[in-house]
């Protein structure tokens, strides 16, 4: 199990590193087979004023797809929580499409 992190345009701060991998780490009970994630934060300039958007990207990699999901708030806190929330409902979708696609196969089989 790999956890990444990474920034652009943003200043380090381990506490909003830290924030991150301790909110992510709750998404490896959703799916078993969790190979690797990656979370990039970015903080870019908004076009509204003087404010920043800040915007979290999480990429799951299991066995046989990706998962990518990115949001953007005006704080990184949100904008993580936010991509957290989604990136488990996305995860729990996935893994119960593959749950009864395999019930269904096996209900195949049993039937010959």
């Amino acid at each position: 199990m790999n956890i990444r992190v990474s920034g652009l345009h943003v200043k380090k701060s381990p506490k909003t590193k830290e924030y991150a991998l301790q909110k992510v780490q709750k998404l490896l009970k959703f799916h078993p087979a969790i190979e690797r994630i990656h979370i990039r934060l970015i903080s870019e300039k908004s076009h509204r004023g003087q404010e920043n958007d800040f915007y979290c990207e999480i990429t799951i990699a299991t066995p046989r797809h990706t998962l990518e999901i990115r949001d953007v708030e005006r704080d990184f806190e949100k904008a993580i929580d936010k991509a957290v929330e989604r990136m488990r409902r996305t995860l729990t979708k996935h893994k119960e499409k593959s749950i009864t696609k395999k019930h269904q196969e096996g209900l195949k089989t049993k039937r010959r």
